[in-house]
């Protein structure tokens, strides 16, 4: 899984809609205040906006001591009547059948609660069918606007991708319990009712497909050729439609949200229909779409009805809240991998201590890399940052990493006591328990290896300190994107050229089967070249 694209438009410096293409590396260069580290803070939103359900947030989760100021610092030009848009896509590869949506995996078609939905959606990788219906890419942006009325910015609307064609939207007022899922695309592909060609009916090419209500040349956007907008209407005791331009009808599905459009990602999506006048819908259909029931099978007619709808409306529910709520919830997932080293990163103090339980935003100031460092179970992480700091293949820095372990022997403890009156004969016994009771700490220092000598981190250049976390994030197990700002900052142009190095066999190294694979994301400002 990768984030492939972001697009950003009236937020702080950005203005116009602005697209950035991301690789699996990607460095943004440009001369002070250019909007480089804008679309850093744009993924700090988003991140905000998606986990938190906070569209107006000062310090952010992963940006350490970064302080956005809020919704009116953000927009563009501070102008509050705009509204921030974002929107980024994820190309998830073999995630398709991911937890995150188990439905688009396949295997579902012959649930009773999808027997009114066989749609291309369901179909996966269903070699029976000979259909190829999954999920490759996925596509959320958000729009944030000021209310007035409650003196705050909310979420007014959000919407979802799949496979490059938009699929739904939600869109609410700044009122509680008014958002609505709007604009679905009856005719995307996923949408399209699953036929198997190995099993059409007899005069299937006589205009069959017209008989059932599959018009090729019915008008786009008429929610009655599809299973989906079928399926709404038969259990609609959540639609409301209503006349638009040109006599077309617009299917609105309430959704349940505490504020804004964004729903509660870790409940499942909660619908609330109304019951509908179906005439109504014809009439505001130039054509009449005839609207076929789907749910002629023997076996269903003899089940109970009340079961039957119970079923069914599970099954719509579930469709609906994987299609839509599924690819906000992958997204989620992934920036919670983010990792972000800011500009800046502390050198650690004489006698520093490190945090045992982790804190992603100490990765900002750098710190969290030596927390890793101090907490590794296994060596090979250690072994591999000095191989790249080391090697005259690679940094060539002239330092190594080496941690020292050592015991604290407090003043009051009762090992100290008996040294400070004495030893005798009768303490030999309980010298080794007590030992084993002293706490052991553990301290990093930088080997010099043309001298030989144990220095701390902040008796040598600050360039190593500076690099140092750099080079443990990018040694770490594939974990999502790394966003860096500066990396460069305070080495010599030789060592510069060994990162990029280590940034190629970072992003080409063993990736993980199933989730984000590594991607590096590289503010930099380079000094000016000389003129010819």
């Amino acid at each position: 899984m990768r984030l492939t694209r972001i697009e950003i438009e009236n937020f702080k410096g950005i203005g116009t809609l602005q697209s950035i293409e991301l690789k699996p590396i990607t460095l943004l260069f440009g001369p002070n205040s250019a909007g480089k580290s804008t679309i850093l803070q744009a993924l700090h939103y988003l991140r905000e906006v998606i986990e938190r359900n906070n569209p107006d947030p000062d310090q952010t989760i992963a940006g350490g001591l970064t302080d956005l100021g809020g919704f009116a610092n953000l927009v563009h030009g501070h102008e509050t009547d705009q509204s921030i848009h974002i929107k980024v896509h994820l190309d998830i590869g073999d995630d398709q059948g991911s937890d995150r949506l188990p439905l688009n995996s396949g295997g579902n078609l012959q649930d009773p609660q999808f027997i009114n939905l066989p749609v291309q959606y369901i179909a996966g990788e269903n070699t029976e069918l000979k259909t190829y219906a999954v999920v490759q890419e996925v596509g959320i942006g958000i729009e944030v606007a000021w209310s007035d009325f409650v003196q705050a910015p909310y979420v007014a609307k959000m919407s979802v991708e799949h496979n490059g064609e938009e699929m739904a939207v939600l869109r609410s007022p700044p009122q509680e319990g008014q958002a609505e899922l709007i604009d679905i695309n009856w005719q995307h592909p996923m949408l399209e009712k699953l036929v198997d060609p190995d099993d059409e009916p007899e005069g299937w090419d006589e205009g069959l497909p017209t008989a059932l209500g599959f018009d090729p040349e019915a008008e786009k956007g008429d929610p009655f050729k599809s299973p989906l907008g079928n399926e709404l209407y038969e259990l609609s005791r959540q639609i409301v439609a209503d006349a638009q331009v040109n006599d077309r009808v617009r299917f609105r599905v309430k959704v349940d949200t505490e504020f804004g459009a964004l729903p509660d990602l870790d409940r499942p999506l909660a619908l609330d229909l109304v019951e509908l006048d179906k005439n109504l819908i014809r009439m505001r259909y130039a054509r009449g779409a005839s609207v076929p029931r789907l749910s002629d099978s023997d076996e269903l007619r003899a089940a109970d009805e009340l079961d039957l709808e119970t079923y069914r409306r599970a099954g719509l529910s579930a469709l609906l809240d994987e299609m839509v709520l599924g690819p906000v919830r992958i997204l989620r997932d992934y920036l919670k991998s983010l990792t972000y080293i800011g500009p800046l990163r502390d050198i650690p103090s004489r006698g520093y201590r490190p945090r045992l339980s982790p804190d992603e935003s100490r990765w900002a100031q750098g710190l969290a890399a030596w927390d890793v460092l101090h907490n590794q179970t296994t060596e090979h992480l250690l072994e591999s940052v000095n191989d790249w700091l080391s090697s005259d293949l690679k940094l060539r820095t002239g330092y190594q990493l080496q941690q020292t372990v050592f015991k604290q022997v407090p003043n009051t403890s009762r090992f100290h006591q008996l040294f400070q009156r004495g030893i005798d004969e009768d303490d030999l016994g309980d010298l080794q328990e007590l030992y084993a009771s002293l706490k052991t700490v553990k301290e990093f220092r930088l080997l010099d290896l043309n001298k030989g000598v144990l220095v701390a981190p902040s008796d040598v250049g600050v360039g190593i300190s500076q690099m140092v976390p750099v080079v443990v994030a990018c040694l770490m197990d594939p974990d999502g994107l790394i966003a860096i700002e500066q990396p460069e900052l305070h080495i010599h142009p030789a060592i510069q050229v060994g990162l990029g190095d280590l940034f190629i066999e970072a992003t080409q190294g063993p990736q993980p089967a199933v989730g984000p694979e590594r991607s590096l994301l590289i503010v930099t400002c380079p000094p000016r070249l000389p003129r010819s």
